[in-house]
């Protein structure tokens, strides 16, 4: 699936991230459209070799993200810039230049959209997470095609589930 317009314009421009883990198709008919696909943990097969996908479950980069939020929260906004501008530089950027709680949260919050993309939903724990999840989920759920209904934040459960247990209600929306 191809990955949607609002994550290629997150990336800043000279992001060596969008360089080297998003790889691009363009259709050779008409209308001629480029489209953008994740190629962060591929590794290209040798002759019959096939294409596989390293496994990712923790990285070092995650770690410090973690830690950088906590510090932010915290109000320890030189550690939590030092941590942020780890990963910064290793993407080929400048330096964060948040000065405040409120700009650093939020600098954290872009800096783990575009180097957590397509690893194991860290995006939408983080939009649930931060309270954030229908504000952006309206804007891009119409570039995908769909709509947006805030009960989707939570899961329908399973109605064996529900027979199982009676005081379990389903969860709004999904009647």
């Amino acid at each position: 699936m191809p990955l949607n317009t609002p994550l290629i314009n997150a990336f800043e421009s000279g992001d060596n991230r969008l360089t080297n883990w998003v790889g691009t198709f363009t259709t050779t008919t008409a209308p001629i459209t480029t489209l953008y696909y994740a190629n962060k943990y591929k590794s290209n097969g040798l002759g019959t070799v096939p294409v596989t996908e390293y496994p990712i479950v923790m990285r070092l980069a995650e770690q410090y993200l973690i830690r950088a939020e906590a510090r932010a929260q915290q109000n320890n906004l030189a550690g939590a810039a030092a941590d942020l501008n780890v990963i910064r530089s290793r993407a080929g950027l400048a330096a964060t230049t948040a000065s405040t709680q409120t700009t650093m949260l939020n600098a954290i919050y872009h800096e783990r959209q575009v180097e957590l993309f397509t690893e194991w939903g860290h995006r939408w724990f983080d939009l649930k997470r931060t309270g954030n999840l229908d504000g952006v989920m309206t804007t891009v759920a119409p570039v995908k095609g769909t709509t947006w209904n805030s009960y989707e934040q939570l899961m329908p459960i399973p109605p064996a589930d529900i027979l199982a247990d009676p005081n379990i209600k389903q969860n709004q929306g999904y009647n």
